[in-house]
């Protein structure tokens, strides 16, 4: 029987294709080969049943013999193992994780294995030989003296609930941080609800206790795998740990916001550099244990973050990937046609110091990018949920998938592979732009007239801009008087100002006028007449006019008046609509409608 890495060699070696894979079309002619697939299909457990999101994936050399593990921290409280294709191990944890990580704590250990840290809520659950080994707890926050001495005198009846109460309100008004047992006091609407609550929670500590919410590995002092690691730690209220190897804390940083991704580089001895984006849609970088005033800020919440080479690329919630550098300068941005759900880096010195990027859709579209440009594409057919990029068993090029349906798709890229951009997929402008346009050639008279503007260029302008006066002016002239003479749909006549809209509904010889009149005034009209004028031998009119009793202003009022064809031959016409004053024979406001022709044939 052959071993899992034997299968992988051998499906390497063979190149076998991949039917999954897709490579986007370029711009080439029938005579060029078609592009091999980068992809090669190594596993796909469909029935596995995992939830974990990249966080919670690492892959690590657990037993120091090179051949390295997958390990998954699942959201059903389970820590999974798998060597190959087989599910060796099987830890519970105690509460759902969040994070994951493997790091080497010493270098006294002549074969080299690594610590698992599986950071749960607050705590941080270690194991060496994949055996429970320590569990650091996170301190807990600083209570603000105002509530601590609030509670201190309730403790000792020196206030009431009341008084408590005018106070925490009055703190958290003022912008002071509470805990979360004075926000569930005041949320509290009911006094006897508050008393119950004070009675049952005033001799407990008071205590505010914060979560993780990231969690990444800083080198101590040399860049190889097998380098002691420092644990980075990103907790709920806006704090930095830096963990060493002995699980102490050496650094406290605090952001203005929740950290969600990091990326750590550099040595912790030497010089290193934290970036860190949060929730607030800013990242920032802390550099030797001290943030630096420049923050980049992006225009939506990022949902993955990943450090290669020298820039930072940084997914939002808007599908766009942007790219910066280190010190914050911005290189260029990618926009995408879905949602992005997670991104991880590829960085190995096997193959040729390529970095790249796989960006993971909501499509279930799966893309390598270098630089801006993408170098490949596969689907997936479902969204993935999690992706890590490394070295699973004795292959150094692996990509490990995690779906929603609980599936593992393991994929791995052949020894020859290049993500080096080629010059059919180098980004750019499209090459119809190269093609020069077909000017034509100046004849005498463009020469001539190019001359005339040049010298008279100033007299020219001023011409213009007096014709262009002279228009403004005849138009708001025209308008004013469309106005007073109440032909336009809103009219200011009289002192008054209304709003008419008509239009007629039927097929015929029986139509229907529908009228929408609104007073845009601020006084109310009373006794508005309305006068209809049509051809008398074409239609007929059972009430050619009528009186509106009031408008009040902002008000729509609906009005409905019957209108009968009375002549088949004679075709259609116009009928004016006059809305009145008492004041003045000009009318207060006109519309037309425009009668259709009549369908006799319809009963």
């Amino acid at each position: 029987s052959y071993s899992f890495c034997t299968l992988l060699g051998q499906m390497q070696d063979n190149a076998l294709p991949v039917e999954e894979d897709v490579v986007k079309p370029v711009a080439k002619s029938s005579t060029q080969p078609e592009p091999e697939p980068l992809w090669l299909d190594a596993w796909l457990n469909p029935l596995a049943g995992v939830r974990a999101f990249s966080a919670c994936i690492e892959l690590a050399d657990l037993n120091g013999n090179g051949d390295w593990k997958l390990l998954i921290a699942d959201a059903q409280r389970k820590l999974k193992v798998y060597s190959g294709t087989d599910l060796v191990l099987e830890n519970p944890l105690l509460d759902t994780p969040c994070a994951l990580c493997s790091f080497y704590t010493d270098y006294s250990d002549p074969v080299h294995r690594p610590a698992v840290a599986v950071a749960s809520g607050p705590s941080i659950y270690i194991y060496k030989n994949l055996k429970a080994f320590y569990k650091f707890f996170l301190p807990c926050i600083e209570i603000n003296p105002i509530e601590a001495d609030v509670w201190s005198n309730i403790r000792q009846g020196k206030v009431t609930t009341t008084a408590a109460t005018e106070v925490l309100e009055h703190a958290k008004e003022n912008g002071v941080p509470l805990s979360s047992r004075s926000m569930e006091f005041l949320s509290l609407e009911v006094a006897e609800e508050r008393e119950r609550f004070v009675s049952e929670c005033k001799n407990a500590p008071l205590i505010q206790q914060t979560v993780i919410t990231c969690m990444t590995v800083l080198k101590k002092d040399k860049e190889e795998a097998t380098g002691v690691g420092y644990l980075v730690v990103g907790t709920e209220n806006a704090r930095v740990l830096i963990l060493d190897s002995q699980f102490q804390i050496l650094r406290k940083i605090q952001l203005a916001a929740t950290p969600v991704f990091m990326c750590a580089s550099g040595l912790y001895d030497v010089d290193y550099r934290i970036v860190i984006s949060c929730r607030n849609a800013n990242i920032y970088t802390i550099k030797n244990g001290e943030p630096l005033g420049v923050s980049i800020e992006l225009e939506s919440q990022p949902c993955g973050m990943v450090r290669v080479d020298k820039s930072i690329i940084v997914g939002t919630m808007a599908n766009v990937i942007h790219a910066y550098h280190v010190k914050g300068k911005k290189q260029y941005s990618v926009y995408l046609p879905a949602a992005i759900t997670n991104m991880t880096a590829v960085q190995l010195e096997t193959m040729r110091g390529t970095k790249a990027c796989i960006v993971a859709l909501a499509n279930g579209e799966v893309r390598v990018y270098n630089g801006r440009t993408m170098i490949n594409s596969i689907q997936v057919r479902d969204v993935v949920t999690g992706m890590k990029f490394g070295r699973y068993g004795r292959e150094d090029t692996t990509l490990i998938i995690t779906t929603k349906s609980g599936a593992i798709i393991i994929k791995m890229l052949p020894r020859l592979a290049s993500l080096e951009v080629t010059k059919g997929q180098q980004a750019g402008p499209p090459p119809e732009q190269d093609i020069p346009l077909k000017v034509p050639k100046k004849t005498r008279l463009y020469v001539e007239q190019t001359q005339r503007e040049k010298d008279f260029g100033i007299e020219m302008h001023r011409v213009f801009q007096r014709d262009l006066c002279k228009l403004r002016l005849q138009t708001a002239r025209a308008y004013v008087k469309i106005l007073t003479d109440g032909q336009g749909p809103l009219s200011y006549t009289g002192g008054s100002s209304l709003r008419l809209t008509a239009h007629v509904q039927g097929l015929g010889p029986l139509f229907k006028i529908k009228l929408n009149i609104q007073n845009t005034g601020l006084k109310s009209l009373t006794a508005i007449p309305i006068v209809f004028t049509y051809n008398k031998a074409i239609y007929h009119m059972w009430k050619p006019s009528m009186v509106i009793p009031v408008l009040v202003p902002s008000l729509v009022y609906h009005y409905e008046v019957a209108v009968r064809c009375t002549d088949e031959s004679a075709g259609s016409d116009v009928i004016r609509v006059y809305v009145c004053s008492s004041s003045s024979s000009v009318p207060i406001i006109t519309a037309l409608v425009n009668m259709p022709l009549t369908d006799f044939l319809l009963p």
